[in-house]
């Protein structure tokens, strides 16, 4: 049977006096710190028993105790290791707090102001090209509403022709206005988008086409009393001419200060635009075949007669219009000021 080894001295004598302890030099610290020291000194010799016992046990490929004996443990390979015991206790350590920096001085600023700061930067911005922002067919305004009646496409075949049709433009206000026909093989559908608005020929009063290729001028006869803006020529009903100064880079107004026919010439040496101000985008830029399409950039020169003079007409038209309606796709944002400047006053002021 094992015995305890006996306690130290210092564990099982009575309690001495204050007198006692300062003769001796054993506080009731240096007490405790000793009966600590040698309960530690006893769990490390009951290790050391548990090792030896452990190392005689026979070594038989199960690692387990002959049947019958009482207290079988499992395999000493098994078994965790026996870790000698320490008395020490090791000091606490307060977490170390996170330094706080200095605010600096003066007012927080409000979280609207913050708001407002961000949204003003994001509105400086151009659009990105990579994620173009899509405009309607129909662009209200007053007076005037722009209408893609027909939007243009161009796609190649594999016999190498190319399979085209021009963009159709209904401008609608006091002075009904059409920008372009399309080619002659699209009439009926012409007639058709038209009586769709309850709009016949003899409605509209202003013609424009932009350029004189079949895809958009193919179907000028069915016009006859509308006044006919072909390139940079003007022609009345009854076939009389107007001067104008189109040719020499001036515009010609329809609607003073709303409508006006731009020259914009480089696809061919005659092309013009219409310009329509006062909708709710801004002001918007029929432009043929000024421009293909969005991101035509690489596709346009081979098309053009003046590739120089075309890209002056191109950054000219960034510069005027907010929405530019191409020749042969959907309508774009400019990428120009003047639709920031308009959306970051219509944020402030609301």
């Amino acid at each position: 049977m094992r015995t305890s080894p006996p306690l130290p001295e210092a564990a099982t004598s009575e309690k001495k006096s204050p007198r006692a302890e300062a003769l001796h030099g054993t506080s009731g610290l240096n007490a405790e710190r000793a009966l600590r020291a040698s309960l530690g000194s006893y769990s490390g010799v009951s290790a050391r028993r548990r090792r030896s016992r452990s190392q005689s046990l026979p070594a038989s490929g199960t690692g387990t105790r002959p049947a019958g004996t009482r207290g079988s443990s499992p395999p000493a390979a098994t078994r965790a290791p026996i870790r000698e015991s320490t008395s020490r206790c090791s000091p606490v350590r307060q977490p170390r707090r996170p330094q706080q920096r200095a605010r600096p001085a003066g007012p927080r600023p409000s979280r609207h102001l913050l708001i407002l700061r961000i949204d003003v930067m994001a509105l400086s911005q151009p659009p990105s090209k990579a994620a173009p922002i899509p405009v309607s067919p129909l662009i209200p305004g007053s007076p005037y509403s722009v209408l893609v009646l027909q939007e243009g496409y161009s796609e190649e075949m594999p016999d190498g022709s190319t399979r085209a049709d021009g963009t159709v433009t209904l401008v609608l206000g006091p002075h009904l206005t059409l920008v372009d026909t399309g080619g002659p093989w699209g009439r009926e559908r012409l007639l058709a988008g038209l009586a769709e608005r309850g709009v016949s020929p003899g409605d509209v009063q202003h013609l424009v086409c932009t350029h004189g290729h079949s895809d958009h001028a193919g179907n000028l006869n069915l016009f006859p009393q509308a006044e006919l803006i072909v390139g940079t020529d003007v022609c009345l009903p009854g076939g009389r001419y107007l001067p104008t100064g189109l040719r020499q880079g001036n515009p010609y107004p329809l609607h003073a200060g709303l409508l006006e026919v731009l020259p914009t010439p480089g696809h061919t040496q005659a092309d013009v635009s219409l310009l329509v101000r006062g909708t709710v985008l801004g002001d918007v830029l029929v432009a043929g075949d000024l421009f293909e399409r969005q991101g035509d950039e690489g596709l346009w020169q081979a098309l053009s007669e003046d590739p120089v003079r075309q890209a002056q007409s191109r950054a000219q038209a960034l510069d005027v219009a907010n929405v530019i309606v191409p020749g042969h796709g959907p309508p774009f944002w400019s990428p120009g000021r003047a639709r920031v400047e308009e959306e970051w006053q219509g944020t402030v002021q609301d």
